[in-house]
């Protein structure tokens, strides 16, 4: 398709726009929808309770391996969104290129590297899985 006057679209950064809107409305859209009412302290403090008894962490003895292996885990499976993410902008690299071969070599060696990523995360997660469960052991946990 022929734009008069200007280049093609960059349709790879629309993408990404897309995708992190998608995310972004997703995971606040669910906060901006509930009712903000300014209630007294008291009522805040409860709130916070019931949040904590509903997460689990109110009242807990959570050693420290434990809460450093929850971060671990929550680190690891942002970057794993990553790298699924960066495969699926390479898919839709290669789908658009139009048979360019430069297009083309460029989405297969994004697509290499995110599943390379992909394959360190979770050789991180093992590891690190390991040698938190080991911590554990020795520590009596």
């Amino acid at each position: 398709m022929k734009y008069p006057g200007k280049e093609r679209p960059n349709f790879y950064g629309i993408f990404l726009l897309l995708v992190i809107s998608v995310l972004l409305f997703g995971l606040f859209l669910p906060v901006l929808a509930q009712k903000s009412e300014v209630g007294n302290q008291s009522d805040t403090l409860k709130q916070l309770e019931q949040v904590g008894t509903q997460t689990g962490l109110k009242g807990s003895t959570t050693d420290l391996p434990t809460i450093i292996g929850k971060i671990i885990k929550i680190a690891l499976s942002w970057l794993g969104i990553i790298a699924l993410l960066l495969v699926i902008a390479g898919g839709f690299m290669w789908m658009t290129s139009g048979g360019n071969e430069d297009k083309i070599k460029k989405a297969k060696s994004l697509m290499i590297n995110a599943f390379i990523g992909l394959a360190i995360i979770l050789l991180s997660y093992v590891i690190a899985h390991f040698v938190i469960e080991k911590i554990q052991s020795v520590s009596g946990g």
